[in-house]
């Protein structure tokens, strides 16, 4: 046991262990049986329902003491349930060409990630794309965020993204970037067919080279006086107004 317990230890704390190991963990009920049909093996304190379940589909089930467990958690009120998941690997073959495609370029925030890529689930995206430098997916807080979205959809991770850019307009698919000295607004734009919203860093938005790569370049109008948006903000309102455009609810 002290083995298991170990190498949660070292899933939650490197990222390099994740990788290496092609794992990450979940804590919590939901997102525990979110990530069902992946899980490596499970930790318990307390004799949730959910167990029986699980251990009826054949899925390993080690129960823990809340010390032991508490150790290991991340959360100030632990539901006393975790579990160890295999990664799963996505290429661009996996997106629709018609649809809508989050593209993320170094978003540095987890709880910013981890929102866009629940809201992407929640608007029917194909996919979420992330730039080498976008903040780890498998980070326990953009985990949270997501609140089990990153089960739903396939998420990419990419070194090179201008090699991406060109592969998904050979792929027929429009892409376009976020600017705030974009001269169109973000509704002027057509989304109704297989489109890439690209989002920049935090701090520095999209780099010039990117945004002159895309097909379009738009801007979200600022009325008041704050100097810019949230970038899960800027996702949320772009993919809702795909969705407008599409009618397709």
């Amino acid at each position: 046991m002290k083995e298991k317990l170990r190498l949660v230890k070292n899933l939650l704390e490197k990222r390099r262990s994740r990788k290496k190991e092609g794992l990450f963990v979940v804590e919590g009920q939901h997102l525990v049986e979110e990530a069902a049909a992946n899980i490596k093996f499970v930790l318990y304190a307390e004799n949730l329902p959910l167990i029986k379940e699980l251990e009826s589909k054949n899925t390993q089930c080690f129960k823990v003491s809340k010390k032991e467990f508490s150790e290991i958690s991340e959360v100030e009120t632990p539901q006393w349930i975790l579990a160890v998941v295999k990664m799963r690997e996505y290429t661009l073959a996996d997106l629709k060409t018609d649809g809508t495609i989050v593209f993320c370029h170094e978003v540095q925030d987890p709880g910013n990630l981890g929102t866009i890529i629940r809201t992407a689930d929640a608007a029917g995206a194909s996919g979420v794309i992330l730039s080498k430098g976008t903040v780890d997916l498998y980070n326990s807080k953009t985990i949270r965020a997501t609140m089990g979205s990153l089960f739903h959809l396939p998420i990419i991770e990419v070194d090179d993204v201008l090699e991406t850019l060109a592969q998904l307009k050979k792929k027929g698919i429009k892409t376009v970037a976020t600017s705030l000295s974009a001269t169109k607004n973000y509704f002027e734009v057509d989304y109704k067919g297989g489109v890439a919203i690209m989002l920049g860093n935090e701090g520095a938005g999209l780099p010039a080279e990117i945004v002159k790569l895309c097909d379009e370049a738009v801007k979200i109008p600022i009325l008041g006086k704050a100097e810019s948006l949230n970038v899960a903000v800027s996702a949320s309102i772009m993919l809702y107004e795909a969705i407008r455009q599409r009618a397709s609810f």
